[in-house]
């Protein structure tokens, strides 16, 4: 079973080097450069990478399914199931695309996003019930697609969300596809397994030019076809034999991406600003303002998002009550620590909300300050 995987990651692999390597030379040509040398402010349009992603993805499984026996008898009598998945992604990756080039608004593309959402619950990725660590499984009825549309457009969302530097995005949504893929082909899903490493080998093939100083970049395109993917495939490698999504594997394997967008809207709604609205003020702006460079700032995200992802893989394998506690304390002091570290506790207590809240009930200033001993950092 292994060789099929590691036949579909360099596979995967090798196609995004070519697509990327092609896209690097049709950009230089004079017919070709205006359409990607042309951007809002910037001299280049940052859009390359959803094509690597998206063509990558979509080929990878057939022509693995071709040459390799094994990938076909997981593949092929799926492949029907495949093309109406692959027809969600290709609307995600055409309204990213769109962004990219025309700068839309915020509506059509959470319109496209829940059409696509909801055309993956209708093809049966689905959270219909929903399992904790610690074993209890309830149903969530008449919620299921609800909940289910709101899972993957909040994912589609976050990974383009922590798409603000050279290599953050493509770099955590690797370390992810790599960590869910594991939990599927342990969990009987063998062939979302081997979607999740087509993935995986996609962001590779682009990586190596995505690193700073980055000469393709992943775009509103690649991110957010990135997060769409993972948020849909998530939930089949997340279910288990009773068919309840145990949602904390996904939930730990993607948490950086949803520790940062979840701060973000908690931060705006705190200081009484639009949550839609972009600021200066997410993880890697944080990092920067504490001296990390461009690489530098790449080692703290990547080792983050490696720490969460073991910290997925042991929520998979272990079944001890006692031990899964001490991986969910595990990861709760993580996300306190960096919490703490770049001052956002500090930030998020001085908020208008929590200042008037203060005030209200006759709390004083000193603790957050006392406590933390330093400033705000921006």
């Amino acid at each position: 079973m292994l060789d099929v995987y590691i036949i579909t990651l360099a596979l995967a692999v090798s196609l995004g080097l070519t697509t990327t390597l092609l896209l690097l030379a049709a950009s230089r040509t004079a017919r070709l450069a205006g359409l990607f040398h042309e951007g809002r402010g910037t001299s280049e349009r940052p859009r390359w990478g959803g094509v690597v992603i998206f063509v990558t993805f979509a080929l990878t499984p057939f022509i693995a399914s071709a040459i390799s026996d094994r990938a076909s008898e997981l593949f092929s009598p799926k492949s029907g199931d495949f093309l109406p998945f692959l027809a969600a992604c290709a609307l995600i990756f055409a309204v990213g695309f769109l962004d990219d080039w025309k700068v839309l608004g915020w509506r059509p593309k959470l319109l496209a996003q829940v059409a696509a959402a909801s055309a993956v619950y209708s093809a049966g990725y689905s959270i219909d019930q929903v399992g904790l660590p610690w074993g209890p499984q309830f149903p969530l009825g008449l919620m299921a697609p609800v909940v289910t549309v709101l899972w993957v457009v909040f994912f589609t969302n976050a990974i383009n969300l922590v798409d603000g530097r050279d290599g953050v995005a493509a770099g955590v949504a690797i370390l992810a596809a790599v960590t869910l893929a594991q939990v599927a082909a342990n969990a009987d899903h063998p062939t979302v397994a081997l979607l999740l490493v087509a993935v995986a080998g996609a962001g590779l093939g682009l990586l190596p030019f995505n690193l700073p100083p980055a000469s393709v970049y992943l775009g509103d395109s690649g991110a957010l076809l990135l997060g769409f993917i993972l948020g849909a495939l998530s939930i089949r490698a997340a279910t288990g034999t009773t068919e309840a999504v145990f949602i904390a594997v996904p939930i730990v394997a993607l948490g950086f991406p949803i520790l940062d967008t979840v701060l973000a809207v908690v931060r705006r709604v705190l200081d009484h600003r639009n949550p839609l609205l972009g600021d200066q003020d997410h993880i890697h702006h944080r990092l920067e303002h504490a001296g990390f460079g461009p690489r530098g700032l790449l080692v703290v995200l990547y080792t983050i998002s490696a720490l969460l992802a073991g910290g997925a893989i042991l929520l998979h394998y272990v079944h001890v009550f006692v031990l899964e506690a001490l991986v969910l304390a595990g990861i709760l002091l993580l996300v306190a620590a960096i919490l703490t570290r770049l001052g956002y506790i500090f930030s998020l207590w001085n908020s208008a909300s929590i200042i008037w809240l203060r005030r209200r009930l006759g709390v004083t200033d000193e603790s957050p300050a006392s406590v933390l001993g330093h400033g705000e950092q921006d």
